[in-house]
Order: structure tokens, then sequence, then C-alpha cells
């Protein structure tokens, strides 16, 4: 199933799906979006329902079910290095063919645990399919077939997600509810089957290369080398290799300017309700919150799609650190209803514009052939820093009885990052220019 590149650029017999009265990139975006919403099995909102069901049917603690959550969340950011190098070498469409049929895989598999070991295993693959392989390879799939209108599509991608994030703890629920845990889990594996794998086998494809066309629709005459330096939206034959791009400065700049988003955002909201009990909120309030979070998170998302043909990618990155600074202000400073939902919108975008911003700024520094191999290894920064957010705000409510110490801390992180974001300017040319492969 490994996809063909005997496809030159330019060809005037292209493939017949790729004769649309329309981009084809449009259908591509599609499919991205469905992918972001299948990667909910291995998401925290799905998983959040059936916490219950696991401290009861397995005799286990709260605590060593967060444990447990918490290393197979690190286990799966070391995998998804190696779900980046496969994207690379077999394409977007086996890797999202493969990636829906382990994933209803694993949710079976999670139906039938009994052990805590067997929980921790479930959780390592759920989480290095959902989380990991199902946000890496859409992303980059439409970063590779955009490239001037690539912040404004990831954005649109990401209503996949956003829509999961509403659909599918309710949908879990409601399974849960009306057949138990373990048939829950059946029936969300089938439903990834469903939703995933036909469309992806039918229209996914490695890049526009491979079908005769090039990235936005342009037309087929290429630039010449004097045009690729001076247009920015032309470089995207201007590619790093993996290799090459772990010796930039840039990269290791933008991979810590990206931890602060993922360790402070997930650490807040996996104690949100309990921060905001604890100031005295009822907790219908407290849960009402992430209901404001996931429209704001869309917004934010835009501005930064609109902003990115504007404005540098890593000055985005560096405004995004300081509307994370005010969402913690907000958070401390959070006593009645409104100003719960004010932080959850101010959450919500801060989240979004660096969820954006960070995703676009990838491709438009180090090029499009590598793509996968290069965010293998910048997921693996941000899926770490999320998966140990939560512990500062343990520990501070642990020692002190209150998240006040914790949440003053994490404020130190996101100037830093501001900092690095700034200091990340773009690389130099790679040492040899190679086109995309076809």
């Amino acid at each position: 199933m490994k996809e063909s590149s005997g496809i030159e650029t330019g060809t005037t017999n292209p493939p017949r799906i790729a004769r649309t009265p329309f981009y084809y990139g449009w259908v591509i975006l599609a499919v991205a979006a469905l992918a972001n919403f299948t990667s909910a099995p291995g998401q925290t909102y799905t998983f959040s329902v059936f916490l219950d069901s696991f401290i009861d049917d397995l005799e286990i603690s709260s605590t060593y079910v967060s444990t447990l959550y918490l290393f197979g969340s690190l286990t799966a950011a070391g995998m998804v290095i190696f779900v980046g190098r496969a994207l690379d070498r077999f394409g977007a469409r086996v890797m999202l063919v493969v990636t829906g049929a382990l994933i209803g895989l694993g949710s079976m598999y999670l139906s039938r645990v009994d052990t805590a070991w067997q929980l921790y295993i479930a959780f390592a693959i759920m989480r290095t399919l959902g989380q990991g392989a199902l946000s890496l390879v859409p992303a980059t799939m439409v970063s590779v077939w955009f490239v001037r209108k690539r912040a404004m599509a990831l954005a649109i991608m990401a209503l996949g997600g956003a829509a999961a994030s509403g659909v599918f703890p309710i949908y879990g629920s409601t399974l849960i509810e009306g057949f138990g845990w373990r048939t829950a889990w059946i029936a969300i594996g089938f439903t990834a089957w469903g939703l995933l794998i036909i469309p992806a086998f039918l229209f996914a494809r490695r890049s526009p290369e491979s079908i005769g066309l090039l990235p936005d629709g342009d037309s087929h005459a290429r630039p010449d080398e004097s045009q690729l330096r001076r247009s920015p939206s032309r470089r995207s034959d201007l590619s790093w290799t993996f290799n090459q791009a772990l010796r930039t400065r840039a990269l290791w700049l933008l991979i810590f300017a990206g931890m602060a988003q993922s360790l402070i955002g997930t650490g807040v909201m996996f104690h949100q309700v309990e921060i905001m009990t604890d100031k005295g909120l009822s907790p219908a309030v407290a849960a009402g919150v992430f209901g404001i979070v996931a429209p704001s998170l869309l917004a934010g998302q835009f501005i930064s799609g609109y902003l990115a043909s504007r404005i540098a990618e890593r000055i985005l990155v560096a405004v995004g650190q300081f509307m994370i600074l005010v969402t913690i202000l907000l958070l401390l400073t959070t006593g009645t209803a409104w100003q719960a939902y004010l932080y959850g919108a101010v959450l919500g975008v801060s989240m979004g514009f660096l969820m954006n911003s960070m995703q676009s700024i990838w491709p438009a520094y180090f090029g499009r052939r590598h793509l996968g191999s290069i965010r293998g290894v910048t997921n693996f920064g941000t899926m770490t820093a999320a998966a140990l957010g939560p512990l500062p705000l343990a520990a501070a409510v642990d020692l002190t009885d209150s998240y006040t110490a914790g949440l003053v801390g994490f404020m130190a992180l996101p100037p830093l990052c501001a900092v690095a974001a700034l200091l990340a300017g773009r690389p130099h040319d790679p040492p040899e220019r190679r086109p995309v492969p076809a």
C-alpha cells in the first residue's frame, strides 16, 4: 500500500483523482479534520468519563489510575518519534489507514483489561495513536498540501478535534450508562474503524506533487531559485533533513517555546474543577467552564490563522505566551461565575492561538520533505510537557494545601518561552534544495 512516487510535478496527464473542479487539497483537509475527530478515543476528555469505571472495576485508587495515565502518556511521547519517521517513509495515506485500524484494536484491548499493568499498556497504546499519531499525521498532511494558506487550513482542520471534544464525552457516557464501560470501548473501536479507514484509503495522498499538483493549487510554473529565496510562500521546496534540523538552534528554542502551552494548559485543565471549588464556586460552574473553552479554542486558531500571513510566526508564538500569563492571573483572581467563564474564554483563545502558531512554524522553518520526522521530535517535547503538567499543581496542594503556589510558579515559564521564541529566527537555507517527493 506504499504510495507511488513516480509522478513528476507538472505532468500533463495527472491521475483521475486529481481532476477535480477545485484544488484537491480541500479534500485532503476534510480527511485531516475527520482524522483529528477520530483521535478522540486516545484523548483525555474521552478517558475522563471512564475514570470511575476503571477505579471501581479494577479496584485501584484514583491516584493509581492517574499515575498509570502519566506513564502511559510519557511512553506515547517517546513512541511519537517513530510515528514521525514512519510518516516520512510511508506517507499519510498508509499511516492514517494503519492508525485507524490500530486505534480500533486498541479500544478492543482496553475493553478487556483486568489488571493495572494491562491498563498502563492500554493507556500507552491509545495515547500513542490518539494524542500522538492522529494529531501528528493530519497536521503534517495539511502542512504539506498548503503553504500560503497553511495557517488557516490548520485552523479549519482543528474543527474536527473541537467537535470530538464535545461529542465523545457524551457518547462515552451514554454508552457506559446503557451497556457498561467494556461494551462502550468496543462500540468506540467500531466507530473509529467506520469513521476513518475507508475515507483515508480512498482519498488521502502523500503530497500534491504525488498527483501532479502544487501546494495551494498554484499553477505548474516553477519559480526560479531567486523567487524561492525572496518569497516565504514559495519556500516549500527548501527542506531540511531530519539531521540538519536537529543541528539548528531554532528547532530547540522552538521546542522549549512550545512547552508552556502544553504544560500549563494540561495542568490547569486537569485540576480546574478542584481549583474553582476551592474558591467557593459550584462544581456545575467549574464543569461549565469546559463548555466555554472549546469554542474559544477555535476562535484562537482562526485569529492566529488570520495573523500568520501578516506577522512573523515567532512573534505570534511570543505573543501567545503573554496570553497564557493573563490566563493564570484570571484563574488566580477568579471568585465569581462570570470571572470563571471569562477565564475559560481566555484559556481557550490562548491555547488555540498557540496551537495554530506552533503547527504553522515547523513547515515554515524546515520545509515539507522531512516534516514527519521533525514533527515527531517536536511532538515528543510537547507531549512530555503535557504529561508532566498536572504534577506541579498536585505537589503545591500537597505541600501548602493550596494551588496558589503552583499557579504562581507556572507564571515563570511563559516569559522564558517568549524569549526563546523571539531568539528563534528562521534558519538559513539548508545546504541543498530538495523538492518534496512526488
